[in-house]
């Protein structure tokens, strides 16, 4: 772990050997890791989220980020310009979009789920509604983020939100290497390109990035989500000392303490903490105990009733396992009107009327505000 190692930081100035750099397979392998990993129906903790650490990101009220959404492109705080990031793109729906615009603590808490989405510590298997049918997703409670609007949507669905959030001007392609967004940067071109690619950029080269910008070997960019025996606080610095790094015209860093003023490059310092320490932070109050345990059982009763009385269509689907030809056909009938009804219901984000997915999020809504009382 982190405390076992120094304290101080030793710039590496070349990069690593060809053949020491880490393969293909262990990457993926690095990134499956990464993802959490949870059973059915278990709460997503704060520990788990790293709610401190998204805290201070997301509470940073420095207001030095390009804002490509801006009429005048001012300048914005992190959290303004990720929100806005979400708001205007093209798969957010016009409900999920007035309800970011009208409520800025569920735009927050939303933005703070979507930016774990963003990186690959949450992945496409998990669902935030309780309701959902389905066997290829888990669903999850996340307490801490839950409090203003139980209405997260899903995985996938954020997934789709953020893969449409390029710029403008990026119509032909966006920037898929670190040194394509410096090379943007020195020209003087800011922002280099959305803060969503951006964390994709770094996210899919995690491992150059703390060769190039940590000056150590033990941690890399994806262990800023974790929780490592290093401060919240001071990865939240390191991160977001990043995102002007890469997304900002080439400037003096804001985000600089001593040590990256001294260590040209690097990141600010990293603290490190013990493991009380540690204990002390990401700390889940009764309150969110109380209602993960509630969704959970919520969800477990909710699958428990499903699997007694499926829909006709889920029916179909089980009978065709052992049944005759004439179910056996019944059951791909099944299968085929799911997979247009899934389609339809993909298609509505981009090009059916509003209304559709309004009437759609308003029903989760009212489920979600029955539940929480």
């Amino acid at each position: 772990m982190a405390a076992n190692k120094p304290s101080t930081y030793v710039p590496l100035p070349l990069p690593p050997p060809r053949s020491l750099s880490p393969s293909h397979s262990s990457l993926y392998a690095r990134r499956k890791i990464f993802a959490i990993k949870h059973a059915e129906a278990e709460p997503l903790t704060r520990r788990d989220i790293q709610y401190d650490l998204l805290g201070y990101i997301f509470g940073d009220t420095n207001r030095v980020f390009t804002d490509p959404n801006a009429p005048d492109a001012r300048k914005t705080t992190f959290r303004d310009l990720y929100v806005h990031a979400l708001i205007q793109s093209s798969r957010c729906s016009r409900a999920l979009r007035e309800k970011m615009q009208d409520n800025p603590d569920f735009a927050t808490d939303f933005a703070k789920i979507s930016l774990l989405a963003n990186v690959g510590r949450i992945n496409t298997t998990m669902t935030f509604l309780p309701e959902m049918r389905t066997a290829l997703r888990t669903y999850h409670p996340v307490p801490s983020l839950q409090k203003t609007d139980g209405n997260l949507q899903d995985a996938p669905r954020i997934k789709n939100i953020l893969k449409a959030c390029s710029l403008k001007t990026e119509p032909d392609g966006v920037p898929v290497a670190p040194a394509e967004l410096r090379a943007r940067a020195e020209k003087g071109v800011a922002p280099t390109t959305s803060i969503v690619n951006l964390l994709f950029v770094l996210s899919n080269h995690f491992a150059n990035v703390a060769h190039t910008h940590f000056g150590r070997l033990d941690i890399d960019f994806l262990d800023l989500f974790l929780p490592i025996n290093i401060s919240s606080q001071s990865r939240a610095n390191a991160f977001l000392w990043l995102m002007y790094h890469y997304h900002e015209a080439d400037s003096d860093n804001p985000f600089d303490d001593a040590h990256s003023r001294s260590h040209p490059n690097m990141v600010p310092k990293l603290v490190e903490i013990t493991d009380e320490e540690l204990a002390l932070e990401n700390v889940d109050p009764p309150d969110e105990k109380e209602w993960g345990a509630k969704m959970s059982r919520f969800r477990l009763d909710f699958l428990s009733k499903n699997k007694q009385n499926p829909k006709p269509g889920e029916a179909s689907q089980e009978k065709g396992k052992k049944a005759g030809p004439a179910d056996k056909g019944k059951a791909i009938a099944g299968k085929a009107a799911e997979k247009t009804l899934k389609r339809q219901r993909s298609e509505s984000e981009i090009g059916t009327p509003a209304a559709d997915v309004d009437v759609q999020e308003g029903r989760l809504r009212l489920s979600f505000s029955c539940l929480r009382a």
